[in-house]
């Protein structure tokens, strides 16, 4: 074998027993310790997930009324550990019981700004929607949110009101609904009186 590709074997393998130790020191080496985490100012500026604890409900429950009365349902709220902001309450309710569904703000929240008023009656759908007015101050408590009145039409029998799931309540510093849980009513249309029924 020529000398010149024997003196370039022996210079690799020396090059790599140079590396190899090399290595090997390293991995002995203490690591230095890493610089302190600045979570403590990243926690501060997160805010904590804040269950949602809000709760909606319609009273009375039942509701009774005769034909061609007027009904009126208020829609309470509990918002428990919650600041709340706005609300978006989703109606249900059978336009072959009821008609002339209203929907006004309650009085525990003061001048509210509207967002949405829309009511579908083929389908029985109301949206309203509202919250309260910058720099006011959120809203947290137990009171009536809303109030629902109708006209019941001349149509004997029971009918459900009700708050779909798709109903919200919204809250300071929380991304998603902060709604527990909604619970609707049950309308009472009493049936008319038998003709002649006054009569002796």
């Amino acid at each position: 074998m020529p000398r010149k590709t024997l003196a370039l074997i022996s210079g690799l393998i020396l090059i790599t027993l140079i590396l190899f130790i090399i290595a090997l020191k390293s991995q002995n080496t203490p690591v230095p310790a890493p610089l302190p985490s600045p979570s403590p100012l990243i926690q501060s500026q997160i805010s904590p997930s804040v269950p949602a604890h809000s709760v909606l409900t319609l009273s009375p429950n039942p509701v009774i009324v005769a034909p061609g009365e007027q009904g009126s349902v208020d829609v309470n709220i509990d918002t428990s550990d919650n600041a709340v902001t706005a609300i978006q309450l989703e109606i249900a309710y059978d336009p072959n019981f009821i008609t002339n569904v209203k929907v006004t703000p309650g009085v525990i929240f003061e001048n509210p700004v509207l967002l949405i008023n829309k009511n579908i009656v083929k389908e029985g759908r109301y949206t309203y929607a509202y919250g309260i007015m910058p720099n006011r101050p959120t809203i947290k408590g137990v009171g009536a949110v809303a109030t629902i009145t109708f006209t019941a039409l001349n149509k004997s029998g029971p009918s459900q009101l009700a708050l779909l799931p798709t109903s919200l309540v919204t809250a300071q510093g929380v991304s998603e609904s902060v709604l527990k849980s909604a619970s609707g009513t049950l309308i009472e249309v009493l049936p008319p009186p038998a003709i002649g029924a006054s009569d002796n």
